[in-house]
Formats: C-alpha cells, structure tokens, sequence
C-alpha cells in the first residue's frame, strides 16, 4: 500500500494539485466563479463613470437611479459570489489537508525503523504540522487569490483597451496620422513590466522565506529538545546554557526577519502601478479640458486603476506564497518518495509454524547501509534456537544483542544472510502478521499519554476489561494499579513519566502479555523492579514461557541458570552458545562475564571447567 503511494507523486507541483484533482468538478466551477466575481468587482466603476455623466447632462431622475440601484444589486450578487467561491475552495482544500497529513501520517508508520534512523522525528513533526499546512495555504487563499488578481488586471486592461478605441474621437495624440491610444499602451507596456518585477520580487525573497521557515523548525528542535529533557537540564544546571542557545537561533530568525522587511519597503511594482496611474490621470485630465473624454469616462478610468491597485501587493504576495508552498511541498515529497529497504512481500506465505525452529543463517545488518564507514551490527551471524525454548542473550554493550530483537521482530531487514521461523525466510512474512505473533518488552519503555488500560491494551483494541486485569495481574502490575485514584482509567503522563520504573516495566510486560505472543522477546525487562518484585514477575513470566519460544537480553543470574540455551555475542559476533553448565566448562569469554554477576561465585565452585578453553 505504502509503494503505490509514494509512486503516486512524480513532482512537487503534482503533489499540490493532486487535492483539486479529486473533486474537478467544484474546481472548474469555483474558477468560473472566481473570474466572474472578478468582473462583478470592477464593473460598478464602469457603472459610476455612467451616472456620473447622466447626472451631469440629464440629473437626477429614472436613469440615474437604476443606474445606483444596479449597481446595489451587482454588490450584493458579488458578495453571494464571494462566499460561494471561498466556500468552495474552503472546501476542497481542507479536504486536501487533512487527507494529505492523514497519508502523511499512514507513509510514516508503514516505513521501516530505517526511515526513522534516518530522519529526525523534529523534521517529521514540522513537515508533518506546518509543510502541509502552507502547502493548503498556497492553494487557498493564494492560488484563489492569484487567479482573481489576474482576471481582474486582464479585465482592466480590455475596458481601458475599449475606452481608448470607442469612447475616445479624435484624439489629441497621433503618430504620422494614426491615433496614439495612451490608455492601451499604458496597459499593454506598463502591465508585462509590473508582472515582470512582481515575479522577480517573489523570486528574490524565496530564498529569505525558505530560511526563515527552516530556522523556525530549529527553534522548534531546540524548544522540544529541552521541554523532553527538562529533568536532564534541571539536573546538570544548564538552564542558562539552554537559553543562551535558544537566544543566539531566536537572534538569527530575528534578523532573516528584518531582511524580509528590508525587501519588501521598496517595492519597484508599486512604483510602476503609480506611474501607470500617473500617466492616465495626466492624459485623462487633458482629454477632458479638450472635450475628447467624458468626466463620467475619466473617473471610470481612475476607478479601474485605484481598484487594481489594490491587488498590488497581492499579486506578488500570492506568487510568493504559492512559490513557497512548491518548496515545502518538494521536501514533503522527499519523505513520501523515500525508498525504503523493507519491501512487504507481494504474497505471504500460507502457512507459518510459529512454534518452529528460529534460524539466523550467516546474517549480517548495518544500520548505514549504503553509507560511508559501515559498521556491521551483526557479522556472519548464524545459531539456530530450537522452537519453545528459553534463551538468554548476553554480552557486553553494542554487541548486537538488541540488533537480534529487531531482525526478529522485522523492524528491519538482514543486509546479508537470512532469518526464518518455524523454516520461512522472515522477508516472506508481512510486519503486520510478525508484530501479531512476535511480542516485544522493550528496555527503554514508553508509554502513551493516557490510561492505564488503554495502554495495557495497545496492541489489542478489542481486549475486554477481564483480559486487561489478567494481564495487569500476571506482570504483577494489579497491585499499584488498584492503589491509584481511578484504577485502571488513571491517565499516564507524557512518556509514563508518574510512574515509577518499575511500574512503567510492568506494565509493559502486561502489554506484551495481552497479545499472547507466539514469540516473546524481553529486552532486559526486569532491570528496574526490587527483588521481590522481580521474583513475582519471573513467577509470572515462567509460566507465560511455556509452550512459547523466548529470547531475554539480561544479565541476570537467575534468567541465565533457567535458560535452555544462552547465546554469547560480542561486537556483532557469535562467541559461544549452549546451556549454561556446559558454558561454563568450555568458554572462558562466559565465565568471565558470569563471574562479575552477584551470587556468581557460590555457582562457580560448585562446576569444574576446562579452563583454557574459549
């Protein structure tokens, strides 16, 4: 689903208008609106410029009358038109926003966790919230208004072009014999020169707004950065380091600011709109005092010009913006179109043995695959994990302990070598039917900001409130849940932050135990509970072992003597693997980790071991 959709943009400029291109009809319809509104707004200054003169040579009376009340009704239809318009467009485009930050949302999670390495989670949020949001901002109000100051400037110039060659008899400017049209050249030579230097205006201050815009997403970075660490800063003191940092980026979006205001207050296309006014005045005003125009005709002309006017800054304005909403719609694009590793198998395989034999055949993985200076997480990796065995994972830090967890849990993919459960290569199976029948108790546990049995029951909407008890009871969780306020609706704060870590472990065990995981891997999930605790939980756990293959990252005692098969691996390799006595006979690499572990040494004296063997 996620390949279809990123194949769907083949530029920016496809990805704008691909929201009106799902609802045409209300487009083309809203255009023809907006052209005609357009007309609707200059013609009561064609309109005055006619009662004027039937004032001056008739007075009032029946003409001059319906001459106003006309122009009355032209108002109110235009305002009807207006609303029909911006309604429309409202319409349309909000639509567009939210399926688009919807399918935003969607790509996201069905890219792999090779996407979120990549990518920082800050640019995602601001992608995410405000790329999308100017994006719909340069279709509506920008686009509609550009098209309306268009059709406006294009309207004035054919009534000012109609005034010069039918209103105008012999006028006072010729060329060789011919009639000089001052109001038509005045709009056919000043027009292309005032869209020329608008355009130009929007192209040179791009470049500002674009770095405006992403030192905006740096101080956003810096604000989130210290409101999540906020007990790291307390703790260290660096509450005048931080806001030294957000003073000196809050400084530099200061100045791109001022270099914006700079740009804009001198404004060449207003000089040339006033020039262009200017020099109709001029002429105007001698055409009347010759009596080549009407003063009906004069003002209908100033009418026109003070009107367009009006879109002076608009049109460059909108240009601007619907420039800006191409940039941020390319880095949007960027994200959807990214290409990511992990392909989802056209056909899945049919049948699954769950409860079969776990095989790494030579893997290796790197998490810069394709980047300078790879290192390799897992090298030539390979063991096979008999199905519904315990097994215990040890090894010093970056080992590729937790890289293990991932292949199996397919957050990623092997670079090289293969993974299969049960006998099926592991890239045959979809991540959604992986994350159903593999469960997960992470070590850095994260919880969401709500409740308790929302949490508990993530992974299992439909779980019914019994199942939530029982898996609360069996991660020994029950007991500190039924001491709160609200029990199992307690609301969690951000991150799990008013639990202990204790609490936060357990209930994250009864997350994973909810979905009753063919698979469960336990990332040293016991690390952060006293000891009595610790002994009710291994109590519950044993018995959710049975009958169930699970892998423990530890360094617990207790959980390497109770393992079927202890796997040692260091800098991504396989040093050693089997039950715990015979390790300790034949690898030296196990007895030195085993001995730094407490209560280590009694286990020791009690085994006689080969002690050159590695």
């Amino acid at each position: 689903m996620a390949d279809k959709r990123r194949k769907k943009y083949k530029s920016a400029s496809n990805y704008m208008f691909s929201g009106l291109a799902k609802s045409p009809g209300v487009i083309f319809g809203a255009l023809v609106l907006t052209v005609i509104s357009s007309v609707l707004v200059l013609f009561p200054n064609v309109l005055l410029g006619e009662a004027i003169d039937v004032l001056d040579t008739v007075g009032l009376g029946e003409e001059f009358n319906t001459i106003i009340l006309t122009i009355f009704v032209i108002g109110v239809t235009y305002l009807v038109m207006y609303f029909i318009v911006g309604y429309s467009w409202a319409v349309v485009t909000l639509r567009w926003e939210r399926d688009a930050r919807q399918e935003f949302f969607e790509i996201l999670q069905d890219n792999s966790m090779a996407f979120h390495d990549e990518i920082d989670s800050k640019k995602l949020l601001s992608v995410a919230m405000q790329d999308i949001n100017w994006v719909r901002f340069s279709l509506n109000p920008a686009l509609r208004n550009l098209v309306f100051a268009l059709a406006s400037f294009g309207i004035t110039s054919i009534l000012l072009i109609q005034i010069d060659f039918t209103i105008i008899v012999n006028p006072p400017f010729t060329i060789l014999g011919f009639p000089l049209h001052v109001f038509s050249l005045t709009m056919l030579l000043g027009s292309p020169i005032y869209l020329y230097f608008a355009y130009r205006y929007a192209n040179t201050i791009e470049p500002v707004r674009r770095e405006k815009s992403e030192q905006m997403e740096e101080l956003t970075s810096v604000s989130q950065g210290v409101f999540r660490g906020i007990e790291v800063v307390r703790a260290f003191g660096a509450e005048d380091v931080e806001k030294k940092r957000f003073e000196d980026v809050s400084k530099t979006y200061e100045k791109l600011v001022a270099k914006e205001g700079r740009l804009a207050a001198f404004y060449i296309p207003a000089l040339i709109l006033i020039g262009m006014t200017t020099v109709a005045f001029f002429y105007g005003s001698y055409a009347v005092l010759e009596g080549y125009i009407t003063v009906g005709k004069m003002i209908e002309v100033l009418s026109l010009l003070i009107t367009i006017s009006g879109f002076n800054f608009m049109l460059p304005r909108m240009l601007l913006v619907l420039r800006g909403g191409y940039v941020n719609a390319r880095r949007i694009v960027d994200i959807l179109n990214w290409e990511d590793p992990l392909v989802e198998p056209k056909k899945e395989s049919e049948q699954i043995d769950w409860t079969g034999e776990i095989v790494f055949d030579n893997v290796s993985f790197t998490y810069n695959n394709g980047g300078d200076n790879v290192h390799y997480a897992l090298k030539d990796f390979s063991i096979r994990i008999p199905g519904g065995s315990r097994v215990a994972l040890i090894g010093g830090p970056g080992g590729g302990k937790s890289t293990i967890l991932k292949l199996l849990l397919r957050f990623y993919d092997p670079t090289e070598g293969c993974v299969s459960v049960g006998g099926t290569d592991i890239r045959q199976i979809r991540t959604e039917t992986v994350r159903d029948n593999v469960g997960l108790v992470e070590q850095d546990i994260f919880l969401f900001r709500m409740s308790i049995k929302d949490n508990i029951a993530f992974g299992r909407e439909e779980a019914t409130d019994e199942e939530i008890a029982l898996a609360a009871q069996r991660a020994q969780a029950e007991e500190f849940i039924l001491d709160l306020e609200e029990e199992y609706d307690a609301r969690i704060g951000e991150r799990g932050m008013t639990l202990s870590g204790g609490q936060r472990q357990r209930l994250a065990i009864a997350r994973a135990l909810i979905q009753d995981p063919k698979i469960l891997l336990l990332d040293d999930s016991v690390s952060a509970v006293d000891a009595q605790t610790e002994f009710m939980m291994r109590k519950a756990l044993s018995e959710v072992m049975m009958g169930r293959t699970s892998i423990t990252v530890t360094q617990r005692l207790r959980t390497l003597l109770e393992s079927d098969l202890v796997i040692i691996v260091d800098k991504g390799k396989l040093i050693a693997s089997g039950c715990h006595e015979d390790l300790l006979r034949t690898s030296k690499h196990y007895r030195q980790i085993f001995r730094r572990l407490p209560g280590a040494e009694q286990v020791l004296e009690t085994v006689a071991y080969e002690g050159d063997i590695a």
